[in-house]
């Protein structure tokens, strides 16, 4: 620690030189929404373009032409005004000017300092807990006293926004700092690569990449595509990288920024407005932690909403829905709704007699059938079954959870499940709240009354399509996996009434700030414990009351499908876990296919409900026979086969022993993948 501080104080004398060269820009959040344009742009045309045509050179030019002459073209619609921006606030620091505050105000010098301190050891901690090994949770190997320095940075950031008179975007660009030290912890720690989608994902990527296009093509995920294939084509950055990072970090740069303005024009004071945007974190930020489509299109949504329950220019809103559409239907939809709902109202006087409510309620209709329809003949279902009480029931159960105490271990994991368990119930009250605050204002302008009631409007036809969604049977998935992209819709939901929720906050810590100094101080201390639970209840974890179960992908399972395929002198399977099918997307990509009678199949087995899962299945939790193996060669026409046991597996030992009796040859990687060879 000493060595780390002494470290820190030569990187701070650094800084001062370089103060004393050179003068800071502008902090300003003006160039986040530039960035903001670009890409929603970048996302629009590249998913057009690629859908129509291809993402090859000619295609990523072509986008990149489109994008700037669009950018110029709409940014009078989209980039806020000077007086949105705090132009008249003192945007500009100099060295001398920056200095001469710091003397005079060395609390604020020892804040300032404090703070950069504990959030660079903060992301130490993360650097140095970096594996390649198969985790369950990062808590595994992040140090214990990450905690308390999250916590600290927290408080220190507090009295920041609290005491100090610097500019807005200063202010915001320290908060972005803490976001994504708190979004980013599975993108530093997870050498491999956090969860599955991802690879899958990549793999796709790093194909169009290479190939322009891949076939057949679907109209979503394009935008999130394209977005990182022409973001890595300009940086020289590997996909890879940019895949990693893209949603931690553009949620860190864009959140804050839009949480800002949009509580700006609710007459709330400053210091409730920072620190309301710093403990936003509390409403769980899972979403975030990890790059995918879906991840990605929550981010536009809730920038979309936040613009829209602000009071936001129109084109701005219909920018941030039609990239949303572009990367996913299931919240591209709801937003395009948004975005209709708002046209509406700017040109409902047009309308005579009943037209406005027709209108409204075939939108609000079109919104609670679109989603389980494009799930429906999208996402490869069959049936569905409607009307059944128990699966109504389920979803119902699902959607507000099963209120409950924590148990009895100890006082801090006790506080953590109070929380996780209740979860839902904390969301609906702080919701329930945030309507009675709404109701009681009178200062709210009729425009955004008829926005929050648009919002709640919607939330209502995402509920029906929730309930709609979860009877939807989708025949390439497996059981335990049906009801995944139905509970994907709560959170948009959330998203949708997150304006309530925000301002339910904000209402609570203004008002906590005008309480004397001990209950202030009180109530800091209880925040910031809820702040750290809900950082570590928003990642996977391994503890005495929760088991994610899931392991991450390993360097050993990367050895393992590499020595496979060294191996193998002709066509082959490979029979194995999600996390080792997902290594070997990021090791070989899409080129091992075959095709069968059910379809072109992977030779590991991806997605979980391809019939080589099923097999593998059956190989690892009733015997690893070889008639398995060849029931599985046979559909794939090939005369080798491999069963990939890791030792983590429930029952590995049995399984190992097993095989190693019936199949023709087997070895190990650092013993923990074993390897199993099965030949006709």
């Amino acid at each position: 620690m000493l060595s780390e501080i002494a470290n820190f104080s030569k990187n701070l004398l650094l800084l001062k030189h370089m103060l004393n060269m050179t003068k800071l820009t502008k902090i300003s959040p003006r160039w986040l929404d530039h960035l903001l344009l670009a890409m929603s742009l970048i996302v629009i045309w590249g998913a057009i373009i690629y859908y129509f045509y291809a993402l090859n050179s000619a295609g990523l030019l072509l986008t990149v032409f489109l994008t700037v002459f669009s950018f110029l073209a709409l940014k009078g619609a989209f980039i806020r005004s000077d007086e949105d921006y705090d132009i008249k606030e003192n945007t500009n620091i100099t060295p001398k000017s920056l200095k001469n505050y710091l003397k005079l105000h060395k609390i604020n010098l020892v804040l300032f300092f404090g703070y950069a301190l504990t959030i660079s050891l903060a992301f130490n901690r993360l650097i140095s807990a970096k594996s390649d090994r198969a985790l369950i949770s990062p808590w595994e190997m992040v140090n214990y006293d990450f905690f308390w320095l999250y916590a600290i940075s927290a408080l220190i950031l507090t009295g920041i926004l609290i005491r100090t008179k610097i500019q807005t975007g200063l202010k915001i660009t320290l908060i972005s700092v803490y976001y994504f030290l708190s979004l980013a912890i599975a993108a530093i720690v997870y050498k491999i690569g956090y969860g599955f989608d991802p690879f899958v994902h990549q793999a796709t990527m790093e194909l169009i990449a290479s190939k322009g296009v891949v076939l057949p093509k679907t109209p979503y995920y394009l935008g999130e595509y394209s977005l990182i294939i022409l973001l890595s084509k300009i940086s020289g950055l590997a996909i890879g990288t940019i895949n990693r990072y893209l949603v931690p970090l553009s949620a860190a740069l864009f959140l804050p920024s839009a949480l800002f303005y949009f509580l700006k024009k609710q007459d709330i004071e400053r210091p409730a407005i920072f620190l309301t945007i710093l403990f936003a974190l509390i409403l769980s930020f899972s979403p975030f932690i990890s790059t995918t489509p879906q991840n990605l299109s929550y981010l536009f949504l809730i920038l979309a909403v936040i613009a829209a329950a602000g009071g936001e220019k129109i084109g701005r809103v219909l920018i941030l829905s039609l990239a949303t559409a572009a990367i996913h239907p299931l919240a591209g939809l709801p937003a395009l709704s948004l975005s209709a709902f708002l046209i509406l109202n700017k040109y409902k006087n047009r309308l005579t007699g009943g037209g406005e409510n027709i209108i409204r309620f075939l939108i609000w209709l079109l919104t609670a059938l679109s989603i389980p329809l494009a799930l429906f003949f999208g996402s490869g279902a069959t049936r569905a079954d409607i009307g059944k009480g128990q699966i109504f029931i389920n979803s119902l159960l699902s959607l507000f959870g099963a209120p409950n105490s924590a148990g009895r271990e100890s006082a801090v994991l006790n506080f953590v499940y109070l929380l996780a368990n209740n979860y839902h119930l904390i969301i609906i009250i702080i919701i329930a709240a945030g309507l009675i605050y709404i109701r009681r204002r009178k200062n709210l302008t009729g425009s955004l009354t008829t926005v929050y009631r648009d919002l709640t409007f919607l939330s209502s036809a995402i509920l029906l399509a929730y309930f709609l969604s979860g009877q939807i049977i989708f025949d390439n998935i497996i059981n335990y996996e049906q009801s995944g992209y139905a509970n994907r819709l709560p959170v948009a939901i959330i998203i949708f009434l997150l304006p309530l929720i925000i301002i339910s906050l904000a209402a609570l810590i203004a008002r906590l700030l005008r309480e004397e100094t001990a209950r202030r101080i009180i109530w800091l201390i209880f925040g910031l414990g809820i702040l750290s639970a809900s950082m570590y209840i928003s990642y996977p974890r391994f503890d005495k009351y929760f088991n994610s179960r899931g392991y991450s992908a390993s360097a050993n399972d990367i050895a393992a499908v590499k020595s496979i395929e060294a191996d193998a002198s002709s066509p082959y399977i490979a029979l194995a876990n999600q996390q080792v099918s997902a290594a070997a997307l990021s090791a070989f990509g899409f080129n091992h296919y075959y095709l069968t009678p059910v379809g072109e199949l992977y030779f590991y087995p991806i997605p979980t409900g391809s019939p080589l899962y099923q097999y593998y299945l059956d190989m690892v939790y009733k015997n690893p026979g070889r008639a398995t193996m060849i029931n599985a060669m046979d559909l794939t026409g090939v005369d080798n086969g491999y069963l990939v046991v890791n030792k983590y597996w429930y029952q590995s030992g049995r399984i190992i022993n097993e095989a190693k009796l019936i199949a023709d040859n087997w070895w190990t990687i650092n013993d923990q993948v074993f390897i199993f060879k099965y030949q006709r």
